[in-house]
């Protein structure tokens, strides 16, 4: 038959006083939140430039093959 083992039981220290107990209370650094900015930033500049350019450029491109009768829309 197979034996079963039991969990290991947490260790818990039995003084307070040690070394890494009183390292663990100092005093953290404060983290200031700041706020985005509201409006039309870089990133999303680039994003919408970067949208149009792909679509413009799938519809010129459609627009030269509909000269051979393969273009989808044109």
């Amino acid at each position: 038959m197979a034996r079963t083992r039991k969990k290991a039981e947490p260790r818990r220290s039995g003084g307070g006083s040690s070394k890494g107990a009183s390292k663990a209370r100092t005093p953290r650094a404060t983290v200031d939140v700041v706020e985005e900015e509201s409006g039309f930033g870089l990133e999303e500049g680039i994003v919408f430039f970067t949208t149009i350019l792909v679509v413009a450029a799938f519809l010129f491109l459609d627009m030269a093959r509909a000269g051979y009768g393969e273009g989808m829309f044109f």
